[in-house]
């Protein structure tokens, strides 16, 4: 059999142990409805943690389960990078994304409020440049810079579009983002590829080396970031766990 038709052939029998791992899970819900109800109801795809969770999602953490997953969402055999199937923390996506030695100028995209700061997303001496269309109020602007100053580094806030960003080429050595990209849904005026024009403008500010950390809850945005943006050789870690959380999130390079 010819190499192609041979990968396809798998591929086809992974996808199939994946759907027999879903109807299975699903069988379970029912017969479990019985027991303690005497009567079958309506089982949602997933419900863990009391997080629901499509059917898609589960199917693709059925597709893990099997022990191979791909950047296109299926069983088909062509990515260069996986999926780790892990609950992701927001806390060490960032974490990760700003390893490195000596100060770093840090680029958040979407700060919004700028609450994220109490998180403890950043560690001491790096330069946080803080962007979103709308500006924070005096309040929390002064609160966040006050929080910041107390935790070893640098926090200000720049105005602008995420899609038009007023940074030269490579001018951060880290740019980091969370729940962010899916906003380009709620636009009042629908821009094509908004999430990929972002994130394009995400990769032209990063140094050479440089790093994007995401946390996001759109499912398969890494088909954006690596796939039409970063390339597959640019991945560090991606992660999710479509049966817990609808989080994705990770980290990459500019290559």
């Amino acid at each position: 059999m010819p190499a192609p038709a041979l990968r396809f052939s798998v591929c086809l029998l992974l996808t199939s142990v994946a759907e027999a791992h879903v109807f299975a899970h699903a069988r379970a819900i029912a017969v479990a409805s019985v027991r303690h109800t005497g009567s079958v109801a309506a089982a949602p795809a997933a419900a863990l943690d009391g997080n629901p969770v499509s059917r898609r999602l589960l199917l693709r953490g059925a597709v893990w389960a099997t022990g191979v997953y791909s950047s296109v969402g299926s069983a088909a055999c062509a990515s260069a990078y996986t999926v780790s199937q892990v609950k992701p923390s927001e806390k060490e996506t960032y974490e990760v994304a700003q390893k490195g030695d000596g100060a770093l100028r840090v680029l958040w995209v979407g700060a919004g409020s700028l609450s994220g700061v109490f998180k403890g997303l950043f560690p001491a001496g790096n330069e946080v440049v803080a962007v979103d269309l709308v500006r924070p109020d005096r309040t929390d602007y002064s609160a966040a810079t006050t929080y910041a100053a107390e935790h070893g580094y640098s926090l200000r806030f720049e105005q602008g579009d995420a899609t038009k960003l007023k940074f030269p080429d490579g001018s951060f050595d880290v740019v980091v983002s969370s729940m962010f990209l899916c906003q380009g849904s709620e636009l009042d005026v629908p821009v094509p590829n908004w999430e990929e024009i972002v994130v394009s403008e995400i990769q032209r500010v990063l140094k050479p080396g440089g790093r994007f950390g995401f946390y996001e809850h759109i499912e398969d945005i890494d088909k954006v970031i690596v796939d039409k943006v970063f390339g597959e050789r640019s991945v560090i870690r991606v992660q999710a766990y479509p049966e817990r959380t609808n989080v994705i999130a990770g980290v990459v390079r500019k290559v």
